[in-house]
């Protein structure tokens, strides 16, 4: 078993029969044995996937099973003669169950899934196919005979109910991991003593007792079953058990008035009463005919129901767990010969027996765990991230990475190693969109994150230059850098970067710091796949935001939009604390007052700013990420247009009219209005989606790109070497000059500004650092 026990398990049945819950009840309860400090969650995932939906499924279901029998035989057999048919059902049932069950795992956030509703492991396993899930997945198939729909290759781990049910669902869906299972059925269903059970329940001890069930539906023709029953033995005790269907209860009870037939309706002690009995007669072969054969009880199924009821018979009478008796007086002669040769029931019984010795339940659940989080071979990006891939040009690399300055000894490239690895999607490989096909993620078997760092010596400020303007190969969309000191004064630094399809800038941080373990809580755990997808505005609020996006226009002209190689960045820090300080005095946030930091700069800097252009248009992104989110791989922002102003004013004037710019920005959702435009849009065809993704994401709509992120506000160490700088690099825009991050780090703000050929990097730098110390000092002579 793996070092660390889950600490979260989700269970995801469905209320349909009461099966598929007693599985999950049992796979409860083996968890709570194996892992007593996990919290076991539960999900119905027809109720995940809609109002009404639990309902209509069951009614067709009983209305398929009780009256036409023969259509409901028909579609299960299409399933399974037919691969293409089950390939369909699952391609739509599971986008349909996929996108409703990502918001439980959000939320939830499990470390181990296990499914016992073939509709969930359908949705589990397209949210790996599409969503990147990595989190363990077992699917626990409750019915003997394992129906293609039950069967999946995209789940860590099949659990069928015996080796000739795993020859099939192998056969059936090839590539698929089967194991077989212990019957998942609670821990009061062992076998025990006939004698005792039927004293404790007033049951004759002398008396052939035949126990009747055909699930909590009460399926099927119970009524034929207790007639042949009766005619077998004139002497035989026949318990009924109608379960939740009172109107058979009433029905059986009124028919027959004979004082050897008891009719029950639904019992909380099903296990006493197959300990009591000889036989268990059932139709389906489901959760009873497990619990039956883990009580060491004979089975029999008689006229099994259509579909499943059919194939779980044939399938268990090969394994010789069970008598099938499907034609009028089968029933009736099986029991007169059992009366005659009482050895035949307990050979049955025996062979009961040997079959539920043989497994654990556990042992599946040991299996998933120790496996560790399982990687999808490969998923489709969604339009947020293949933006990227569609938007990159041979000037304009679209990659997102940081510079991390030690400052005493630093990492060792081992280190390094590590630190690259905990990047999502490092073990794998970009694949471009094609005319006919989308941009996708494809797990790479071949990645070593050792091949991927570099060793180098001298001044990591030209090594940056170099390092961050030459593009990622896309079969190895994450590198990074070692870079050694030649001279003392020099410091070690390290340089990441990553494909900016992979994730933004808030996830590479988070896998920076999650591997220094001396993150706090909100920075401590690495990124994950987030399965859901950020909420969409409203109708109203996004006709509105589209109108205020239209509204604005071009970007006017700027000596920023240009482009070319090569790229220069530049690394400033400030003092964060003081300018916060700053901004609080004026009544402003820190977001304004930096931003108003780089609009003087701007000012100060650009050769054409006070004469005739008296705004530039900045690209925000704004971070959509929830509670649930926070640590999702991935592009989770919306590109917020603001105009700042660079023209002539006082520092502190520009400051309140940068902060009434962002404030109306944000207050028109226009984030998610961007991010729901993006996404409309990742439905067109991979050309169509191309040729607008290079449109919007250009001059002459924006004429920079810039953002401020948030950071740990504590020391941070590697191993025990101080990380003292931490500078977020972002990449141009095509056609576009300036793009800059900011980073809160500790006490400082660290900024790396990326400029193109014909835009003055140096002096907007230092523009940058006199611009916030004026700021600081105008806001002390000012508000004292």
């Amino acid at each position: 078993m793996a070092s660390n026990p889950p600490k979260r398990v989700l269970i995801v049945s469905a209320d349909m029969g009461e099966g598929h819950n007693a599985t999950g009840r049992a796979l409860h309860a083996a968890v709570n044995r194996l892992w007593p400090h996990a919290q076991v969650h539960w999900s119905d995932v027809l109720t995940e996937m809609g109002a009404g939906v639990g309902p209509f499924f069951r009614r067709v279901y009983r209305t398929s099973v009780q009256r036409l029998p023969w259509l409901y035989e028909v579609f299960y057999g299409a399933v399974w003669r037919h691969r293409w048919f089950a390939r369909s059902a699952k391609r739509v049932i599971g986008a349909w169950a996929g996108r409703k069950l990502a918001s439980v795992l959000d939320r939830i956030g499990p470390d181990l899934v296990l499914s016992t509703y073939p509709m969930a492991s359908t949705g589990l396993e397209w949210l790996r196919h599409h969503r990147g899930l990595t989190t363990p997945v077992g699917a626990w198939v409750s019915d003997f005979a394992p129906h293609p729909s039950w069967v999946h290759t995209g789940v860590d781990l099949n659990l069928v109910m015996h080796p000739v049910a795993a020859e099939v669902a192998t056969r059936d869906e090839p590539g698929a991991v089967v194991e077989v299972s212990a019957p998942p059925v609670a821990e009061r269903f062992v076998p025990g003593d006939r004698e005792r059970a039927r004293r404790r329940l007033g049951l004759p001890t002398d008396r052939f007792v035949a126990l009747v069930s055909c699930g909590s539906l009460g399926f099927g023709s119970t009524g034929r079953t207790v007639t042949e029953l009766l005619a077998g033995d004139s002497q035989g005790v026949v318990l009924v058990v109608a379960g939740r269907n009172d109107q058979l209860r009433r029905e059986l009870t009124a028919r027959f008035a004979d004082n050897r037939v008891v009719v029950l309706g639904w019992v909380t002690d099903m296990a006493s009463l197959m300990v009591a009995a000889d036989v268990v007669v059932t139709n389906a072969g489901g959760a009873t005919g497990l619990e039956a054969l883990a009580c060491g009880r004979a089975v029999v199924l008689h006229e099994p129901i259509a579909g499943h009821g059919r194939a779980n018979a044939a399938l268990m009478a090969d394994a010789g767990l069970a008598t099938v008796c499907d034609q009028p007086g089968e029933l009736t002669a099986w029991l007169h010969a059992v009366r005659a040769d009482p050895d035949r029931l307990r050979e049955q019984e025996e062979r009961a027996l040997r079959y539920t010795a043989d497994h654990r339940i556990e042992d599946g659940l040991r299996h998933l765990v120790a496996a560790g989080p399982s990687y999808p071979v490969g998923r489709v990006l969604p339009a947020a991230d293949a933006l990227f891939l569609h938007a990159q040009t041979a000037d304009a690399p679209q990659q997102v990475g940081a510079v991390l300055i030690f400052e005493d000894t630093g990492p060792t490239w081992e280190e390094v190693v590590r630190l690259v690895s905990t990047v999502p999607g490092v073990f794998g490989r970009l694949v471009p969109p094609t005319a006919l096909r989308r941009g996708r993620w494809v797990r790479d078997h071949a990645v070593d994150p050792a091949d991927l760092v570099v060793r180098r010596a001298g001044d990591w400020r030209t090594i940056a230059d170099e390092f961050f303007s030459a593009p990622l190969d896309l079969d190895r969309p994450v590198a990074a850098a070692l870079v050694e000191p030649r001279a003392d004064p020099d410091r070690m630094a390290v340089l990441i970067k990553a494909h900016h399809a992979l994730g933004d800038g808030v996830m590479v941080l988070q896998a920076l710091l999650s591997a220094t373990g001396t993150a706090t809580r909100a920075w401590a755990a690495p990124p994950t796949a987030r399965m859901g997808t950020a909420a969409l505005p409203s109708l109203s609020r996004l006709a509105r935001g589209l109108r205020r996006l239209a509204a604005g226009g071009r970007a006017p002209a700027s000596a920023l939009d240009r482009a070319g190689t090569p790229r220069r960045h530049e690394f400033v820090t400030i003092p964060g604390d003081r300018l916060r300080a700053a901004a609080r005095s004026a009544g402003c946030g820190l977001a304004d007052a930096v931003y108003t930091v780089v609009a003087e700069a701007l000012h100060r800097a650009l050769p054409d700013a006070g004469h005739g252009t008296s705004a530039i248009r900045m690209v925000m992104p704004v971070s959509l990420r929830q509670p649930t989110s926070m640590r999702a791989a991935g592009n989770w922002t919306g590109a917020v247009p603001v105009d700042l102003p660079i023209g002539p004013m006082d520092v502190a004037t520009r400051l309140h009219a940068v902060a009434e710019a962002l404030r109306e920005a944000k207050s028109t959702d226009l984030a998610e209005v961007a991010r729901a435009v993006l996404h409309a849009v990742g439905w067109l065809p991979p050309l169509a989606h191309r040729a607008l993704a290079r449109a919007m994401y250009r001059p002459p709509w924006f004429n920079a790109i810039g953002t401020v992120l948030p950071g740990p506000r504590h020391e941070i160490r590697l191993n025990g070497s101080r990380i003292g700088q931490a500078h977020p690099v972002l990449p141009l825009a095509p056609g576009s000059g300036l793009s800059w991050g900011a980073l809160c780090w500790g006490d400082q703000l660290h900024f790396c500004f990326t400029t193109a050929p014909g835009v003055d990097g140096p002096r907007l730098a230092q523009a940058v650092r006199t611009a916030a110390q004026d700021l600081i000092d105008q806001s002390v002579g000012r508000y004292g």
